[in-house]
């Protein structure tokens, strides 16, 4: 082939390369996912993939990437703040690295148990305050907030050599926590001894006895099959684990308003829908603990009392880190 040929060749490829997008052509995203296949908020995210692809009529399509394929979700929301990635899904324990007032969100009991319910209305895209909120500081970072997933209450699981029967013999046993050094003042609270281990390598801590419990709701236990290993659990039900998707917030700012459009409202309909889907989840969490024998420990007003006397340093600590509007957000949105 002669220089001519040649050059005209790169000069042909060149232009394919730089020419626009015909307006058929789909936008393949790809959205990054820690949970496996039975977990309430991968349910989100799929259908999150499959209402956006409804609502753009094909022009969008989202690739789901479970099982933590792309890294833990501290990492893959780093890559979706970079760039790199289109969405990650992470959760409030590790988003508090990004956007330090949702460390509220960890505080035990900041939201009650049977105020659930109105704490999720306020993550509303059109007019919830909490959504607002949380969204402005997401954009100060380079996120856009697409979804807020449901997880039900937490309480803390043990295995049989744990011992545990009550509060007082909790104490000492060896407990699986995350990173948020919230966690693991609660887990100080109750005179346990807090164990950071990842998500991933749980079962086998367990197993080999690393940790001796772990916190956790119901419906994740039955989904992991938690009941080969553990058999009991001591319900504080002090945490409201909620789970996050964002975006990207450069490629979000780059689509029209239609197109932005399409992405929020997908993302409404799909965390309503996960709503729902995760009260389904718990509910048959706890038929499978009942299935399999599993004690439920409830606590005693004496004991609910001695928690919370114990949990006033922490509280004492962390409050005056917070920002306070978003403190009284939380607060108003229960009344």
């Amino acid at each position: 082939m002669n220089l001519r040929s040649v050059l005209c060749v790169v000069l042909a490829v060149t232009g394919m390369m730089l020419a626009p997008l015909s307006s058929d052509a789909k936008t393949v995203f790809r959205l990054a996912n820690t949970g496996g296949p039975n977990d309430d908020y991968t349910f989100g995210c799929n259908q999150f993939a499959k209402n956006l692809e409804e609502i753009s009529k094909g022009e969008f399509e989202v690739r789901v990437m479970s099982n933590g394929v792309l890294g833990n979700d501290r990492v893959t929301t780093e890559m979706a703040q970079q760039g790199s990635l289109d969405f990650s899904l992470i959760g409030q324990s590790q988003l508090n690295l990004f956007i330090k007032p949702l460390l509220a969100m960890d505080l035990p009991y900041m939201v009650e148990f049977s105020k659930n319910e109105q704490f999720l209305k306020a993550f509303d895209h059109y007019d919830g305050v909490l959504y607002k909120y949380v969204d402005g500081e997401a954009q100060k970072v380079g996120l856009k907030l697409i979804m807020t997933l449901d997880t039900p209450f937490r309480s803390y699981a043990f295995t049989p050599r744990s011992g545990v029967e009550n509060l007082a013999t909790a104490r000492g046993v060896k407990a699986r926590v995350t990173m948020s050094p919230i966690e693991k003042e609660f887990v100080n609270a109750l005179a346990m001894n807090p164990c950071p281990v990842g998500w991933t390598e749980v079962y086998t801590a367990l197993q080999q006895g690393t940790v001796d419990g772990e916190i956790i709701n119901f419906g994740t236990f039955a989904s992991f099959n938690r009941a080969e290993l553990e058999d009991r659990f001591l319900l504080t039900r002090h945490n409201m684990a909620k789970i996050f998707v964002v975006m990207n917030k450069a490629k979000y700012d780059a689509l029209t308003p239609e197109q932005q459009k399409m992405i929020l409202d997908a993302g409404r309909k799909s965390q309503m829908e996960e709503w729902v889907m995760s009260q389904d989840f718990e509910a048959k969490g706890m038929e499978y603990c009942k299935q399999h024998n599993i004690k439920l420990i409830e606590l005693t007003d004496a004991e609910k009392a001695e928690i919370k006397k114990n949990l006033q340093p922490l509280y004492d600590e962390y409050l005056p880190q917070i920002d306070p509007e978003f403190i009284k957000l939380i607060q108003d949105v229960q009344k």
